[in-house]
């Protein structure tokens, strides 16, 4: 008799709401950069990007009022990125996940721990030059938290249910 998978069963629903979660931000974020602009998008570049590059808002716009606009079109194609690995996420986690495959844990876990690894050099290139951007906001998208908040959602989401998964093609 098969144990109930408590683990994965509560692990594909936080990875499906990982996903909705991008999807639902990844709209968000250019709606909130469009109705903000031109005055400084906090979304885009906040108090932590001003320490980070020596230039605030008020000096980009003043430069070059299409520097700060193509600021936020950068952004608005990061989000696209982030629907993309919202939607992903979500199929994945509602579909093969949800069934215990392996290669679904695999394919969330690999592309989570990749996409997380660009926060953490941005952070790292912050740390460097003694900025810390840890507070929630400080720092454009607030790059803070999409750090912290996925290690735990991905520890809940990914880890407790691994042992859980089976390999049907073992």
């Amino acid at each position: 008799m098969e144990q109930p998978k408590k683990w994965l069963n509560f692990g594909w629903k936080a990875m499906a709401g990982y996903g909705i979660f991008f999807v639902v931000l990844s709209i968000f974020v250019p709606i909130a950069s469009y109705l903000t602009y031109p005055k400084q998008p906090m979304m885009v570049f906040g108090p932590v990007d001003t320490q980070f590059t020596g230039l605030t808002w008020d000096r980009i716009m003043a430069f070059s009022p299409d520097l700060g606009l193509w600021l936020v079109f950068s952004m608005v194609s990061m989000c696209a990125m982030m629907m993309l690995g919202g939607i992903l996420t979500f199929t994945i986690a509602r579909g093969p996940y949800r069934c215990g495959e392996l290669w679904a844990w695999k394919a969330l876990l690999i592309g989570n721990l990749v996409s997380n690894g660009y926060y953490i050099l941005i952070y790292i290139a912050h740390a460097s030059r003694g900025i810390y951007p840890i507070v929630p906001g400080a720092s454009g998208l607030g790059a803070d938290l999409v750090l912290l908040v996925p290690l735990v959602w991905l520890y809940v989401g990914l880890w407790l249910p691994r042992k859980e998964l089976h390999d049907k093609y073992q």
